[in-house]
């Protein structure tokens, strides 16, 4: 609670000088209205502390981030999958994914779609783009297909699966970890839900509002949990503890599974005689997270060691390839590329040939 009472304690150090110069401003002026001062100093005080509270305490990386491009653009309502890109920003085409129009090519042509969260979705260019560019320098006409958006997880990509089945995939591979996992234990607590979906979806408005734009308002809610409630959600659900832990990773499990099903007998293939689904936990930066994140990458690594339906491409990098926990340098993105590029490269030449 020390940043609340701290940030309080300025607004009202700042509030008084402020009034205390429009005191001596009005005296001098000789305005004599007690109702009328009093009013000027009640809204000078309420400005005041609008400012510093929404802007300046902002700027100094208190409260909760707020980026308009994120909320806006990156996380844009998106029926059955929950948000995803919004359409037509930036590179984005008319589904709010990154690319040109999404169409079944030939059948000459191998199709790839690409599901991942920011790691999926950030690069210039972004992963599935360098592998196709690989694809192209072995003579393997193929169209790339990135359904990657910022903070979606694997239980969204699901869904967003069937919801483009109208396209058609020889390959699908899911891309992620950290938002099936850690992003789960970072904000909404509850296993598979979209990224912050409690605050997002289910608070009081103007909660949300409050902990989106004020910084006092946020620090105490990161502080006690009682703004949002988000402590009783962690209680009901016995937040960190084995049973919850196990709920996380096996809905990590199921959902790969479901995917895997979906794409292999649910969805038509353009080039090859069936659909074949891979699913890769990425890299994380173990050394930088505390105990209970380290915790929960050891678990998930050790649950899925004998599975096949995830391949563990997670110590393929240096720490120097992060900027930070989980999101890494564009020239790590070939490394990241080149690796995903051997397993379905391979499997191309025996299967789809």
């Amino acid at each position: 609670m020390k940043n609340v009472y701290l940030l309080i304690l300025i607004s009202v150090i700042f509030i008084g000088v402020i009034n205390y110069y429009l005191y001596l401003f009005i005296t001098k002026k000789g305005i004599s209205n007690k109702f009328k001062n009093l009013f000027i100093y009640f809204l000078s005080s309420f400005l005041i502390f609008v400012f510093l509270d929404f802007y300046v305490f902002k700027l100094f990386g208190h409260g909760f981030p707020s980026s308009i491009s994120e909320e806006k653009f990156e996380r844009s309502p998106s029926p059955y999958d929950s948000f995803s890109g919004k359409p037509f920003y930036k590179d984005h085409n008319s589904l709010g994914f990154r690319g040109i129009e999404f169409k079944n090519n030939d059948n000459n042509t191998l199709q790839i779609a690409f599901f991942g969260g920011s790691t999926g979705y950030n690069g210039e260019p972004p992963i599935i783009d360098l592998i196709e560019k690989k694809l192209n320098k072995k003579n393997i006409k193929n169209k790339t297909f990135n359904f990657s958006s910022v903070s979606s997880n694997h239980n969204q990509h699901v869904h967003r699966l069937v919801k483009y089945s109208d396209l058609n995939f020889d390959i699908v591979i899911f891309y992620g970890g950290f938002n099936e996992t850690l992003q789960t234990y970072l904000y909404d607590p509850r296993p598979g839900y979209p990224f912050n979906f409690w605050i997002r979806n289910e608070l009081n408005k103007l909660k949300y509002l409050l902990l989106k734009y004020s910084a006092i308002y946020a620090e105490y809610e990161k502080q006690t949990g009682n703004v949002s409630n988000i402590q009783k959600i962690k209680k009901d659900l016995n937040f960190k503890s084995d049973e919850w832990l196990s709920d996380l990773i096996n809905n990590y499990y199921v959902t790969l599974n479901k995917a895997k099903k979906i794409s292999e007998n649910a969805i038509n293939s353009n080039f090859c005689k069936k659909t074949k689904f891979f699913g890769f936990y990425q890299p994380i930066l173990i050394n930088k997270s505390d105990d209970f994140s380290k915790k929960i990458i050891k678990t998930t690594k050790n649950f899925f060691i004998n599975k096949e339906i995830l391949i563990d491409i997670s110590e393929i990098l240096d720490e120097n390839d992060f900027t930070d926990s989980v999101h890494i340098t564009q020239s790590s993105k070939n490394i990241i590329a080149e690796e995903i590029f051997n397993y379905i490269y391979e499997y191309t030449l025996k299967k789809c040939s």
